[in-house]
C-alpha cells in the first residue's frame, strides 16, 4: 500500500512538474508571439512610412519633369506648376498630394505630401530657373584646365560695376591627377571644383599658381542639356567677308562656312542668329563686330578659327549680348583676340584655346580649356539672370527640406 502510494504521489508530482513546464513554454510562445507582432507592427510602420516618403519624392520629381518638358517643348506657361491631389504611386498602396505657393521671380516653393498605410510624409522644395551659365562657373571643363603664367580668375558683374565681392568657381568633371594646371604667378580667385569622388589635392596642380579660395567636390556630375541649333531647313550657302559687311536680324538663317578676309570685320548690327554648319574662319586682324544695341547667338558644328589679332568684339561689354554654342562634336575653338571677350561659350565637345593675354569676361563651358600667356577669365554675376527664353534652361532644385 505504501509503494502505491509513494508511486502516485510521485506521479502527482511529474504531473505538476509537466504542468509548471507547459504553462513556462506558453509564456514564453506567447511573449514570443507578442514581440513578433510588435516587431511586425513595427515594420508594416516603417515600411508605410518608406512608402509615403517615396511617394513624396515621387511627387516633386513628377512636378519638376513635366514642368521642364514643357519648357523644352516650349508650352510651359507662367505659373503653370501640376497640382495632384490623392494620385497614387505606382507599384504599391501609396499617394501623394502636391501643391506649391510662389512665383517665378522668387521661385515656386513646391510641397508634396505622401500618404501610405494612415502613414505621412512631406517634402518641400524651392524650384529656380537656370541655365548652364548661371551656376557661377568661369571656366567648366569636362576634362582639363590648364591657366598659364600670370593669368588671373575671379568675378564682376556687368550690371553693377560697384559689385567688387563676386563669388566664382572653375571646374572640371575629372578626377585625374593634374586635370587642373595653375601655373607661374597664376591667381584663382575662385572655388576649384573637382569631379566625383575626386581628390583635390591631386586633381589640381599648382606649378608657381594660388587659389585663393575654397576646394570642393561634385556630389554628382552636373547635367550639361543637349542645346540644338535653330531649325533652318534651307541654307544660305557660305558666307565670305572679303570687303566689310554688315548683318541685321534679317540674315539669320543656315550658312555652310564663314569666313572673314584678314584685315575685315563683319559687323553685327542686329538680334542676330546664325547657324553654321562648316567652319569659322577668321584671318589675321579680322573681326566679327557685335554693335552696342545688337546681339549674337553663333551655332557653329565646326571649327572656330581666329587667328593673330582676330577675334569677336563685344561693343556693349555685356556678356549675354554674345553667345558662342558648339553644336558639333571633336571641335577646336582657337581664339587670338585683340583685346577682350565678352561671351559666353557653350562647347562640351570642343577643346578651347585661349592665346595672346586675351582676357574672358562671361562663362565657358568645354571640354578642355586652356589660357596660354597670361590674361583674365571673369564670371559675370549677371549671367545668374535667367529668362524663360534662354538657351539651355530649366528649373532645378535650389532648396530641400523634409517637413
Amino acid at each position: 500500500m505504501r509503494v502505491w502510494r509513494m508511486k502516485k504521489q510521485r506521479n502527482g508530482a511529474i504531473l505538476a512538474l509537466m504542468m509548471v513546464v507547459v504553462l513556462l513554454l506558453s509564456m514564453a510562445s506567447l511573449a514570443i508571439i507578442g514581440i513578433g507582432q510588435q516587431a511586425r507592427l513595427r515594420t508594416v510602420r516603417r515600411t508605410a512610412e518608406v512608402a509615403a516618403r517615396f511617394a513624396a519624392d515621387a511627387g516633386i520629381e513628377r512636378v519638376l519633369y513635366q514642368m521642364n518638358q514643357k519648357l523644352a517643348a516650349g508650352t510651359w506657361t507662367l505659373d503653370d506648376v501640376p497640382l495632384y491631389n490623392a494620385q497614387p504611386l505606382i507599384g504599391c498602396d501609396a499617394d501623394y498630394t502636391v501643391a506649391f505657393t510662389g512665383n517665378l521671380a522668387g521661385g515656386y516653393h513646391v510641397t508634396s505630401t505622401g500618404h501610405c498605410g494612415g502613414r505621412t510624409r512631406t517634402v518641400r522644395v524651392t524650384l529656380l530657373l537656370t541655365n548652364p551659365f548661371a551656376q557661377d562657373y568661369a571656366v567648366l571643363s569636362r576634362s582639363s584646365i590648364a591657366f598659364k603664367s600670370k593669368s588671373r580668375v575671379g568675378g564682376y558683374n556687368s550690371a553693377d560695376p560697384l559689385d567688387t565681392d563676386v563669388a566664382a568657381r572653375i571646374g572640371t568633371f575629372s578626377t585625374a591627377d593634374g586635370a587642373i594646371d595653375i601655373y607661374n604667378g597664376s591667381t584663382v580667385d575662385a572655388d576649384v571644383v573637382v569631379g566625383p569622388g575626386g581628390d583635390p589635392q591631386e586633381v589640381v596642380n599648382l606649378h608657381g599658381g594660388s587659389v585663393e579660395r575654397e576646394y570642393f567636390v561634385m556630389p554628382v556630375p552636373l547635367q550639361l542639356p543637349v542645346i540644338e541649333a535653330p531649325d533652318y531647313t534651307a541654307s544660305r550657302g557660305p558666307l565670305s567677308v572679303k570687303n566689310n559687311v554688315e548683318l541685321l536680324a534679317s540674315d539669320s538663317g543656315k550658312y555652310t562656312s564663314i569666313a572673314v578676309a584678314k584685315g575685315k570685320t563683319l559687323t553685327i548690327g542686329g538680334d542676330l542668329k546664325l547657324y553654321v554648319t562648316g567652319k569659322i574662319d577668321l584671318g589675321s586682324a579680322a573681326k566679327i563686330e557685335v554693335k552696342e544695341a545688337a546681339s549674337l547667338d553663333l551655332y557653329f558644328d565646326g571649327d572656330l578659327d581666329a587667328k593673330n589679332s582676330a577675334g569677336i568684339c563685344n561693343a556693349s561689354r555685356v556678356p549675354s549680348r554674345v553667345k558662342l554654342f558648339g553644336t558639333g562634336s571633336n571641335q577646336k575653338i582657337d581664339l587670338k583676340n585683340d583685346g577682350a571677350l565678352y561671351g559666353v561659350v557653350y562647347a562640351p565637345e570642343a577643346d578651347m584655346t585661349v592665346h595672346n593675354e586675351a582676357d574672358v569676361y562671361g562663362s565657358v563651358i568645354v571640354n578642355r580649356f586652356e589660357l596660354k600667356n597670361g590674361g583674365d577669365v571673369c564670371y559675370d554675376k549677371a549671367l545668374k539672370e535667367v529668362s524663360l527664353e534662354d538657351k539651355g534652361v530649366r528649373f532645378a532644385v535650389t532648396q530641400w527640406e523634409e517637413l
